[in-house]
């Protein structure tokens, strides 16, 4: 069974809190590291990523950071995590043909089709700007509280 990385969870969550402060310019990567939980080290390879993507624009200095690209309506949480951890899969046997010698005579395989498919789905359909939306109202009406 494909587990979500933390670092793709990272990922959507530092996406998810730029998203939701679209409308202050850049956000310094220590902000979103403190505010988010998430490791300085990470913040870092992950911003990275998420720059070669072009999903963020980073600054260096002082009054630089980290702010989105890409409207957050048209950021999925699928495409997200495969770009950090590769193709999903409920099994080995869906993400990749030829993986499982009993491929053809298994009756798991519909049942892992219909799995797959419903999770992509999901994941497919959820955007960052759902995620900035769910995290706001978690949030409560206090912006400096973490959430």
């Amino acid at each position: 069974m494909c587990m979500v990385t933390k670092k793709a969870e990272y990922a959507i969550s530092t996406l998810a809190e730029l998203a939701k402060r679209r409308h202050e310019g850049y956000i310094a990567s220590r902000t979103i590291s403190d505010f988010r939980r998430i490791p300085p080290t990470l913040i870092a390879q992950i911003v990275s990523v998420l720059r070669r993507a072009g999903l963020v624009a980073a600054v260096r200095g002082p009054s630089g950071g980290i702010r989105l690209l890409t409207d957050p309506n048209e950021i999925s949480v699928k495409e997200v995590v495969e770009l950090f951890d590769g193709p999903m899969g409920v099994s080995r046997c869906m993400v990749r043909e030829g993986l499982c010698e009993n491929q053809p005579t298994c009756p798991l395989r519909g049942v892992w089709a219909v799995a797959q498919r419903r999770m992509l789905e999901v994941l497919e359909d959820t955007t960052i700007a759902d995620l900035a939306v769910a995290a706001q109202a978690l949030q409560g009406p206090e912006r400096g509280q973490p959430g």
